[in-house]
């Protein structure tokens, strides 16, 4: 296992990958009376799964096959829209498959479930102390593993970084969710808004019911009125604005976009 403060590569993630998978949690929890999460439009129960059987059943409920935001520039094309703006993103993955990175980062949020909504059934102190330092250790792993694709793409992941930057276990969602969003290849600044602000631990139920509402009244009306889909994307307020223009036809000309892009790749700014 990666230790702290130890430089790594992607073989070293992998390997720490499969000691954390192989690790024997599942002796500690009671699959009887543990609770089930939503996944989609299925409810699952993490305590009756492996983490590898749980990482399978999401990506399929998810659609690993098709990314939301590359189906969406796709959508556009097919419609002869002339635009520099990709609603997906690619990333530098450190050699990494971005399906590997969508399934390890199952595989890791099977630990969290299991922490979260697992009932423990743990007689005495050693085995509290070996439940625990595995999931430390599933969470140090959560955050090595975002911070190695991060490290990969410094201007386009700076902002989602900086956010995470001393992140609490609390957070371990957040970490998870931006490993999903670059596996996924959505845009950075959806990825933000995503993982730091939609989903952020601080919310309250109202907040985040307000988030979830303004999203899906967003994706409807692109649906209704443009026949667009959007998919699963939770769309930052730049790319709203974007798409917005695009479907009226009020967008910036695209030789003026060639230009600013042109200049955005000199300045450094991410497109």
């Amino acid at each position: 296992m990666i230790k702290p403060g130890q430089r790594f590569t992607a073989r070293d993630l992998h390997n720490s990958m499969d000691e954390l998978c192989n690790r024997n949690i599942k002796k500690f929890i009671t699959p009887e009376n543990s609770t089930g999460v939503v996944i989609g439009d299925t409810i699952m129960f993490p305590a009756e799964m492996t983490p590898h059987l749980y990482a399978d059943a999401c990506t399929c409920e998810n659609r690993i096959a098709q990314s939301s935001a590359r189906d969406l520039d796709a959508q556009l094309r097919n419609r002869g829209v002339q635009t520099t703006r990709r609603f997906s993103y690619d990333y530098n993955t450190g050699g990494i498959p971005n399906d590997k990175i969508i399934k390890d980062a199952y595989c890791l949020e099977w630990f969290k479930q299991i922490h979260l909504y697992a009932r423990r059934n743990i007689k005495n102190a050693k085995e509290r102390d070996e439940y625990i330092d595995i999931i430390h250790g599933a969470f140090r792993l959560t955050y090595y593993y975002a911070q190695y694709l991060w490290a990969a793409n410094p201007q386009a992941c700076r902002k989602i970084a900086d956010a995470l930057q001393y992140p609490l276990d609390r957070q371990w969602g957040q970490i998870t969710g931006a490993t999903l969003g670059i596996g996924y290849q959505f845009h950075p600044d959806d990825v933000y808004e995503f993982a730091i602000k939609h989903i952020a631990p601080d919310l309250t139920r109202e907040q985040r019911d307000k988030r979830y509402a303004e999203q899906l009244a967003f994706k409807n009306e692109m649906m209704d009125q443009y026949g667009l889909d959007t998919g699963c994307l939770v769309l930052s307020p730049q790319s709203r604005e974007k798409l917005t223009k695009i479907v009226t036809h009020t967008d910036t000309p695209y030789k003026r976009q060639l230009l600013e892009q042109f200049w955005q790749k000199i300045t450094g700014r991410v497109r």
